[in-house]
């Protein structure tokens, strides 16, 4: 019964005209201030939109850049790289001179050569490989600086495998190395001729 009288009291007090003009100019203003909201929001929002493309514009556009650097600096390192072993697969590497530079960078790596054996590859896609097992004796960081230096040879050796061992009665490591030196073939070109 409340409500049903506050109801009536409700639409009594609205036919009073200054209550009617008060509530219109309520809801003018309502929708005034809607209206102002959304004028003044929606072009921020556009404009913070807008923003954000441009900032993720920029960030791809930063992204490329940095890539294509890297890969220019890669492709010139790779390009040197490249150059660098067709010279030294070029270059008249005897076995002679291949004793001869393995010996200077075992000593230049304080590391003692035990045992070496030398077997010449049969020539095939027009290079020459020429095999060697290499047994060496010294401390672990020597080893290390002798595969390290394999790279500084004027040939293009390469570490085929290594067995390390502990060995016995002294504080050093025992390798057993196979490396491998490709030569190009005499008279071999790169097209195949």
């Amino acid at each position: 019964m409340a409500i049903a009288a506050i109801r009536e009291n409700f639409y009594f007090s609205l036919r009073h005209p200054q209550l009617r003009s008060s509530l219109l100019l309520l809801m003018i203003t309502l929708l005034f201030l809607v209206g102002t909201g959304v004028f003044y929001w929606w072009p921020a929002r556009s404009s913070a939109e807008h923003v954000r493309t441009q900032i993720e514009n920029k960030r791809q556009e930063i992204f490329r850049l940095e890539l294509s650097a890297r890969l220019a600096q890669v492709s010139g390192r790779a390009a040197q790289q490249v150059a660098q072993i067709e010279n030294k697969l070029d270059a008249s590497i005897t076995q002679a001179s291949l004793v001869k530079n393995l010996a200077a960078l075992a000593r230049k790596h304080n590391v003692k050569i035990i045992s070496e054996a030398y077997e010449e590859g049969k020539s095939e896609d027009g290079y020459t490989p020429l095999v060697h097992t290499l047994t060496l004796q010294a401390g672990y960081p020597q080893i290390r600086g002798l595969f390290s230096g394999l790279q500084s040879l004027p040939s293009f050796t390469i570490l085929r495998e290594a067995n390390l061992a502990q060995s016995t009665g002294v504080n050093a490591v025992r390798a057993q190395l196979s490396l491998i030196t490709y030569r190009r073939t005499a008279g071999y070109s790169d097209d195949g001729q």
